[in-house]
């Protein structure tokens, strides 16, 4: 009778152990899945920190246009020739998308060799106010050093480029010339400085817009790469007080490579719902076996 009474008491106990593995463990999984764009953003702004670099960095899904990840996104840094997205959108609004040759020319070789001398012949304080409100960019601005003949001092945000280069991709005026031109961003700018770092030094699906201060121009500088990968686009905008320009540079691509290797949010959920399924059918043929070696050990 006692043995019969610990064969009862022990299946029951693993009974209740399979049943509770089955309701908890698959919930466990996907409640951990969310946060990982924001925990690449972390990881990377973590270890810029550790090199004495600033960085702000912000994260929108390509599919849908949410923010996902930020860190610093409403940080308020001096935009250098990531100005240049925005005189290309404005003369594209201008002439709707429909760019006379020699401007198209001009403005693409802008945006891939990030040319200087054709940003100041076609700079115009208004572009940045007109692409701020067409876009919603609500932390974009020309800055106190703004002038008709000096660009590069306005305000951007990592979170407002991040949402621009969304918005842009998504209108049919603008997004079709400015992501081809970025698409094909080189190595090397016009005036001879590395470009291949950030989301320029990926592979795959991606496409950049560099920025940089002017070596031997300021003790404290600036370095930003706005792109996006093949789930996300994204800012990484970096400032220092010292001109750390081969740190900065690896730096922003340690966080492009962190943030290339994440998955969407709906290739995260299909992946969560499979990684489910599969565990809930591993549980139940548990539960089953159980319930056969329950079967086999009671008296009929």
């Amino acid at each position: 009778m006692v043995s019969r009474l610990r064969r009862r008491t022990t299946i029951g106990l693993a009974l209740s152990a399979v049943v509770a593995v089955v309701n908890v463990a698959p919930i466990a999984s996907v409640a951990a899945a969310p946060s990982a764009p924001q925990q690449a953003v972390d990881s990377g702004v973590a270890a810029a920190r550790g090199d004495g670099v600033n960085q702000y960095v912000a994260l929108v899904d390509r599919s849908t246009g949410d923010l996902v990840a930020t860190s610093g996104g409403n940080t308020q840094v001096i935009s250098e020739s990531i100005v240049k997205l925005f005189t290309v959108g404005y003369y594209l609004v201008k002439y709707d998308g429909h760019l006379p040759s020699g401007l198209a020319d001009d403005l693409h070789e802008m945006i891939v060799h990030s040319d200087d001398n054709l940003e100041s012949r076609y700079w115009t304080t208004a572009a940045v106010p007109a692409m701020a409100a067409h876009y919603g960019l609500s932390h974009t601005s020309n800055g106190p050093r703004t002038g008709p003949h000096d660009w590069g001092w306005e305000y951007i945000t990592a979170n407002d480029e991040a949402k621009f280069l969304y918005e842009a991709s998504k209108d049919p005026v603008v997004g079709p010339f400015l992501t081809a031109a970025m698409a094909g961003v080189a190595a090397v700018g016009n005036d001879g400085f590395d470009q291949a770092f950030g989301f320029n030094a990926l592979d795959g699906d991606h496409g950049s817009k560099q920025g940089w201060t002017d070596r031997n121009t300021s003790a404290a500088i600036n370095i930003h790469s706005v792109g996006w990968t093949h789930r996300y686009f994204g800012a990484i905008l970096e400032t220092s007080g010292s001109p750390k320009y081969d740190t900065m540079r690896a730096d922003a691509t340690v966080t492009a490579r962190l943030i290339d290797g994440l998955k969407s949010l709906a290739e995260t959920a299909a992946a969560e719902s499979s990684a489910r399924a599969t565990a809930l059918a591993g549980f139940v043929a548990a539960f089953n076996s159980v319930i056969g070696a329950l079967h086999a050990l009671l008296p009929a």
